[in-house]
């Protein structure tokens, strides 16, 4: 692998092989590509070896704590974060690679835009696109080990960001299964994150977050663009913030009962 754009590719994945094979493609000659991975059962592991990854294997500690695994493993001065869903576009490879040769050492990271692909086609470009510092010098950023889900860089302070052209494309929410699956498992981290900083079940929101979060989405967001596949994206984020609260409000109810809660249905000690 060429050494010659000093970037360390930094992901974690587990059954990542649908898109792996793209994703690394976009950066093979990037100077060096880390994997952690938390027990893949598919090919993702094999797709990793034929770019020549730095593998390792690490069960899963919370996304936060997963990436700084990934992140203490990189060499390079800059490194980029990847998911194992997410391909760079030319634009934005060409940006990144410019931004790294440029070395200006008053800028810290770039700002980079998502774009999913849904049911087939991806949002339109004129949708609001969500952002994030992906791209960065390796000694100014960590992850929070609380950050169990939604993690972000953590950026010293001091140093600017740049915002680059092109996108991510996102490929890990193309079908409606896969999207209701992960808003299952990550509703569920979420709950257990607010928990964990001291936030208690709200009624009032249990019952405006819906609607709310919605609104946002269709018409803040223009996924109404989007047509039919905006609405079912929006209609999908807003039953996600919905379960945060669900399950915020099941485990605070739980947390009451001295008896099993499905006690009438089953009995453990049967």
């Amino acid at each position: 692998m060429s050494s010659s754009i000093p970037i360390s590719v930094f992901i974690i994945t587990k059954n990542c092989g649908q898109w792996l094979d793209a994703v690394l493609a976009a950066v093979a000659d990037f100077a060096e590509i880390v994997v952690v991975d938390s027990g893949s059962t598919d090919n993702t592991l094999q797709i990793a070896q034929k770019y020549d990854a730095k593998i390792v294997h690490q069960d899963f500690l919370g996304y936060g704590q997963q990436k700084q695994v990934a992140l203490d493993l990189c060499t390079q001065p800059w490194v980029l974060n990847l998911d194992g869903d997410e391909v760079l576009d030319a634009a934005l490879r060409a940006a990144i690679i410019a931004l790294v040769q440029a070395d200006d050492p008053a800028v810290t990271g770039g700002l980079v835009r998502f774009r999913d692909w849904f049911i087939g086609v991806p949002a339109r470009k004129s949708t609001r696109a969500i952002e994030r510092v992906r791209l960065f010098r390796r000694e100014q950023g960590r992850f929070a080990a609380e950050q169990i889900v939604h993690e972000s860089v953590r950026l010293n302070p001091g140093g600017r960001i740049v915002k680059l052209p092109g996108w991510v494309e996102h490929y890990g929410v193309e079908s409606v299964s896969l999207r209701v699956t992960k808003i299952n498992q990550y509703s569920t981290l979420r709950a257990e994150l607010d928990a964990n900083r001291g936030k208690k079940p709200s009624a009032l929101k249990l019952f405006t977050i819906f609607p709310l979060r919605f609104l946002k989405n269709y018409l803040l967001r223009r996924a109404f663009l989007d047509g039919r596949r905006g609405l079912i994206q929006a209609m999908a984020s807003a039953y996600y913030s919905f379960l945060i609260e669900a399950k915020k409000f099941e485990a605070a109810e739980l947390a009451k009962l001295d008896v099993y809660p499905c006690k009438t249905f089953y009995d453990p000690k049967d």
